[in-house]
């Protein structure tokens, strides 16, 4: 009845393929886990490799990297059953009953989200700015998120029907990090398909380090500029923001500001030291950059 398709890229999966299969099994549903390995590094085959020898679990390993969008449309498509959850691979869940809350709304709704938390202790430094950004910006509550369905909606954890995923695949034009959940998004958003969100999230545990996750902000920025430019994405916090400061004729000037800043902005962002305000300002000066 519902296909669970993790994407792999470097991580170590065998525990969530564990707490999912168990899930599966208690819940008396058919099931299928679909893991892709996205030409990880080696060791991480070595680790994963046994995970096709366990009931129901299919394991590929795919001879180049193929990116975010390619890998989810490839799983969709061999999916055996009418069902499709998708989890990150860098996915925790803690609620024993995860899978049984998605097979209740299966039938109810085309498009299911669950959310995503993260740990509460704090990390160390190095991993601080992720952290920061997911627990204030990503953790979204089921109220807020249920306010801005489409704008709040992630890859981390959702379910969708197969028949949704035909008809509106992974942009897999994208072949770079970022910003291919809000263009899939807004697709839905302009067909008047629905996503309905609820309390069942995961924990995002791989965090990276903060000089990775600004060069991966970077990349998200062009990503996210391409796609505006080619008005795959019209709305989202930071377009409409930059909408803002252009009306009121304030762009100019913080286009100057951002160039004075920029190098010092990125360097307390890679330490750990920035702010989420800091990054805001460091995103909005790229995207103005890309425009």
């Amino acid at each position: 009845m519902i296909t669970i398709c993790i994407p792999i890229y470097n991580q170590d999966v065998t525990q969530l393929v564990d707490t999912i299969v168990n899930q599966c099994e208690k819940s008396g549903e058919q099931f299928q886990v679909l893991c892709f390995d996205d030409c990880s590094q080696k060791e991480y085959k070595e680790i994963n490799k046994d995970l096709g020898l366990k009931f129901n679990v299919n394991y590929t390993e795919l001879s180049e990297n193929v990116g975010r969008s390619k890998i989810r449309n490839k799983m969709a498509r061999i999916s055996r059953y009418d069902f499709i959850l998708f989890l990150d691979g860098d996915t925790g869940i803690e609620q024993d009953d995860f899978i049984q809350n998605y097979i209740d709304l299966i039938f109810k709704y085309s498009v299911v989200y669950g959310g995503r938390i993260y740990q509460s202790n704090s990390p160390d430094l190095k991993y601080k700015l992720h952290w920061n950004y997911g627990r204030k910006v990503e953790s979204i509550s089921l109220k807020k998120r249920a306010l801005h369905p489409y704008s709040s909606f992630l890859t981390n954890n959702f379910m969708a029907t197969a028949k949704i995923m035909r008809e509106y695949p992974f942009d897999e034009s994208l072949d770079s990090y970022g910003y291919e959940d809000l263009e899939w998004a807004e697709r839905l958003q302009k067909s008047k398909v629905f996503i309905h969100h609820i309390n069942n999230p995961t924990i995002h545990l791989g965090l990276e380090e903060n000089e990775i996750f600004v060069d991966k902000t970077e990349k998200s920025i062009v990503n996210l500029s391409q796609l505006y430019k080619s008005k795959k994405i019209t709305d989202s916090r930071l377009i409409n923001f930059a909408k803002k400061i252009d009306i009121i004729g304030l762009q100019s000037l913080f286009q100057w500001w951002f160039g004075r800043n920029k190098i010092m902005l990125k360097s307390r962002l890679s330490s750990g030291q920035g702010s989420i305000r800091q990054l805001q300002l460091y995103k909005l000066g790229l995207f103005l950059e890309n425009n």
